[in-house]
């Protein structure tokens, strides 16, 4: 397994990223103001989900309460797309495989975002966002995370593709066996039927998300996709030392096969002191901070997770704090080339690599 860092290494090695992007501050222009920067910038989000419980509640185009997110919020943060996951939330099971689940429910976000065509649309690439943007309407991309989304059958991702799924959270049961033992471990590598949807995955250009895997599936994940990969909603495991985090060994694979890890607001995620102690906007940030020290800045952005809980991070209860993250990484010494990238520019030339082996 991995060496891990415990907190107290974590927050001395954090100590001199801090430095560095101070050092570069006195260059920036004063008419570079934090909002200016973040309004000009296209904000993506790699992972949120619509709504929370019954999907006939769906409605985007309401400003809804904390945990939420809405095209009202988005706009209010200056959140310019978002990948929403599906299926979406739900208190009861409807009974229905989850391809067919993921499918309708694909289906029905896409009627929401129809009926709110003054100010969403959905989008299917970079450039879709790029000119979306441009019209002031808020972006829709559509990803999955789903316990099993293929149900043994590689061509579900072709339905999914054909739906407009842009990105797939890969989970270890449906993809992984246990190939091998270290210590008092089974370590989970790709199965046969593993290696064969991230084949496809590539082939298509959908984006493989390894946030949910384990520590040696990830790392069999990267090194087996010919595209790059993303860790849509996850932390640093040397700020916060538990295994939903994501390691430096695996921090620096990713980012050499030119991948972006999105850090996620889930405030448990951000600190293990959460509930506790407070978790702020500037924990999250540090956590940017040492991806930064670590892998570089091409290689980290942000995905909230909205709705993937009730409990939040200080300053980021919905989207319409945003530009908290902005102005601090600004406060910290970070360039406006810099901080375009971590709000979305990563995550945007990650996702044209990704289409660039998918059909013309």
């Amino acid at each position: 397994m991995y060496d891990f860092s415990d907190l107290r290494t974590a927050s001395i090695l954090a100590i001199p990223v801090l430095f560095l992007a101070c050092s570069y501050s006195e260059d920036q222009p004063q008419s570079e103001t934090a909002p200016t920067i973040h309004e000009q910038a296209i904000v993506v989000d790699a992972h949120a989900h619509p709504k929370p419980g019954a999907a006939e509640a769906l409605n985007l185009g309401e400003k809804t309460g904390t945990f939420e997110l809405d095209f009202i919020t988005m706009q209010e943060g200056g959140l310019d797309a978002v990948f929403f996951s599906v299926p979406l939330l739900r208190r009861e099971s409807t009974g229905q495989t989850e391809p067919v689940q993921i499918l309708e429910d694909i289906g029905m976000l896409r009627q929401e975002v129809a009926r709110l065509g003054g100010l969403a649309e959905v989008a299917l690439s970079p450039t879709d966002i790029s000119s979306i943007h441009q019209t002031g309407k808020r972006a829709v991309l559509l990803s999955v995370e789903a316990a099993d989304p293929f149900e043994g059958d590689v061509g579900a991702l072709e339905r999914f593709h054909e739906a407009g799924v842009r990105m797939i959270t890969l989970p270890n049961d449906p993809i992984a066996t246990s190939a091998y033992r270290q210590g008092d471990e089974d370590l989970a590598v790709l199965s046969d039927f593993g290696q064969q949807v991230v084949s496809e995955m590539n082939r298509l250009g959908i984006i493989i998300d390894i946030s949910h895997a384990d520590d040696s599936l990830q790392m069999d994940l990267i090194r087996t996709s010919v595209q790059p990969v993303v860790a849509s909603h996850s932390c640093a495991r040397a700020l916060n030392d538990v295994p939903r985090q994501i390691p430096d060994s695996i921090i620096r694979a990713l980012a050499e096969k030119g991948g972006v890890i999105s850090v996620t607001f889930y405030p448990g995620h951000i600190s293990s002191f959460y509930p506790d102690s407070t978790v702020t906007v500037s924990m999250l940030v540090d956590h940017i901070d040492h991806i930064v020290q670590v892998a570089g800045v091409d290689h980290v952005g942000i995905g909230s997770d909205f709705l993937g809980s009730e409990h939040h991070t200080v300053g980021l209860e919905s989207a319409a704090g945003l530009p908290g993250i902005s102005r601090t990484l600004l406060d910290r010494g970070y360039s406006r080339a810099d901080i375009e990238k971590i709000m979305g520019g990563n995550l945007l030339r990650l996702f044209e690599a990704v289409l660039a082996s998918g059909p013309a």
